[in-house]
Order: structure tokens, then C-alpha cells, then sequence
């Protein structure tokens, strides 16, 4: 992903993948404050996803991505 508004194609996309592939369906999905997500509010109604927002700079609601970002940066 090169720039913030390729967010809601690739996330749209993403999810009908996972639910094509794996005959499931996606209840929740964590997002953090981000102004792109703001605008897939209808998408997530839509399609019956509860899209949970963090608090503000609290990146331990977050804690695995937020590792996996840090041994990233560590490895690189």
C-alpha cells in the first residue's frame, strides 16, 4: 500500500477474500483512529461488521501488531 486512500479498496477486498476462502464471516474487525476507516462506516454496516475503534495512543489494545511493527523495525 503506497498511500491511506487505497485503505477501503484493500480492506473491502481483503474481507471478501477471507469469507470466500474460508466459508466465514467477519463479526469484528479493530481499527485505530484513522480517517480512512471513518469513511468504510457504511461498508462495515453493510455487511454486519462490528468495527471497533482503540482509544487514543493506546497501542497496547493493539499489542501483537504492535510487536510484530516492532520486531520488524528491530530485524530491518
Amino acid at each position: 500500500m503506497n498511500h491511506k486512500s487505497e485503505t477501503q479498496h484493500l480492506l473491502e477486498s481483503f474481507i471478501n477474500f477471507a469469507q470466500n476462502q474460508f466459508q466465514t464471516s467477519i463479526k469484528t474487525i479493530r481499527v485505530d483512529n484513522g480517517l480512512e476507516f471513518i469513511s468504510m462506516r457504511n461498508f462495515f454496516l453493510k455487511k454486519g461488521i462490528e468495527c471497533q475503534r482503540t482509544c487514543v495512543y493506546t497501542p497496547q489494545q493493539n499489542g501483537v501488531v504492535e510487536r510484530i511493527h516492532r520486531h520488524i523495525l528491530n530485524t530491518a
